[in-house]
């Protein structure tokens, strides 16, 4: 039995209470389970001649002395996903587990990396970038390209992007707190020069971190600007570089031939919260067809999202590559007033 064909021999919901047995820690992160889970199942197999294995060894493994035997799966880790479909399960004789027992300590590994390819680039920053430099691994480096990249189109479309001097004065102060923190375990040794020099250097890290992520949420949502369905404009989406905290996330239905795409991101929802703290929401909505108004699926769709949220801008799009699938690109975040104004609670 491949890796594939034991998916396919069991559901998510019953997965799901074997991976919390196993994995306690799980529990909050259980819609992005089965957004894997059901991203795998939707998955073509495809066999990598550089993988490190073509079969997946299921036994009970020792971690600590103290602890049980606990069921493992290896390798299942750093394979690409496609490849680790095809792998043969081989269940050693000391093994009395189920298929969904099995099932759920074999995506545990898999998702190790991230539960998505968006993560799993993010987490080895594979990120195709226009310009080649030397140091990728450095955050400063990595963090003022992906960011520089992103303001050039900003800007194209009209964007406005505050320098430091402009940001707020809190949120200086909390990037200087930032810099600070990291700094002083590593300036003992440095003269004057120097330390200035790698405090700024610091601090300018954080920056480019906050920015980037900012900026890269602006411009997936540019294209719906143009959708003569909404009404926000590029300055106000900027507004989001004045924001207090920030916080984005894209999330991609994974349905099967038999559920569309709002419908799926509803269960996901219902299943389990997003679990925002934070004061304001604004959501761009991606289907593959473009309609005046929104189904009553899409509108309950966006309440889920919303929760409880102070106030939220909602955005519509299109993309007919997506076909029944949908995709919410959504960032929370805290600021003394909404983008434009608008309570989507109130209108639906």
């Amino acid at each position: 039995m491949t890796f594939k064909e034991l998916l396919n021999s069991v559901t998510f919901e019953e997965v799901a209470p074997c991976l919390l047995h196993m994995h306690p820690d799980a529990e909050g992160n259980l819609k992005w389970y089965k957004i894997h889970f059901d991203m795998l199942r939707l998955m073509t197999p495809k066999h990598d001649d550089d993988a490190n294995s073509d079969v997946c060894h299921i036994s009970m493994s020792e971690w600590d002395e103290d602890i049980e035997p606990h069921l493992d799966a290896h390798p299942m880790e750093g394979d690409y996903w496609e490849h680790s479909l095809t792998k043969e399960i081989v269940i050693a004789p000391e093994v009395k587990a189920t298929n969904a027992e099995i099932a759920a300590c074999c995506i545990w590994h898999t998702s190790f990396y991230g539960f998505v390819k968006e993560h799993q680039e993010e987490e080895f920053r594979f990120f195709k970038l226009d310009k080649y430099h030397k140091d990728r691994w450095d955050d400063f480096v990595y963090n003022k390209v992906r960011a520089e990249k992103y303001f050039s189109v900003i800007r194209r479309n009209g964007g406005y992007i505050p320098s430091v001097r402009e940001l707020a004065p809190s949120k200086k102060q909390e990037l200087f707190s930032k810099a600070k923190d990291y700094f002083w375990c590593i300036s003992a040794s440095m003269n004057k020069i120097k330390r200035k020099k790698m405090f700024r250097r610091e601090f300018m890290a954080h920056y480019y971190e906050r920015m980037a992520a900012i900026s890269r949420f602006i411009v997936q949502a540019i294209p719906a600007l143009s959708d003569e369905r909404n009404n926000m404009s590029m300055n106000q989406l900027c507004g989001l570089f004045q924001s207090d905290l920030f916080s984005p996330e894209t999330i991609t239905s994974y349905a099967d031939e038999n559920t569309n795409g709002v419908k799926y991101l509803c269960e996901l929802l219902e299943m389990e919260d997003i679990n925002t703290r934070l004061d304001r929401m604004v959501v761009v909505l991606t289907t593959d067809e473009w309609h005046q108004e929104l189904t009553q699926d899409e509108q309950r769709l966006c309440k889920l999202l919303i929760g409880n949220c102070k106030s939220s801008d909602i955005l519509v799009a299109t993309d007919p590559s997506l076909g029944r699938q949908v995709r919410i690109d959504y960032a929370t975040f805290n600021s003394e007033h909404p983008l434009i104004g608008k309570q989507y609670e109130k209108e639906i």
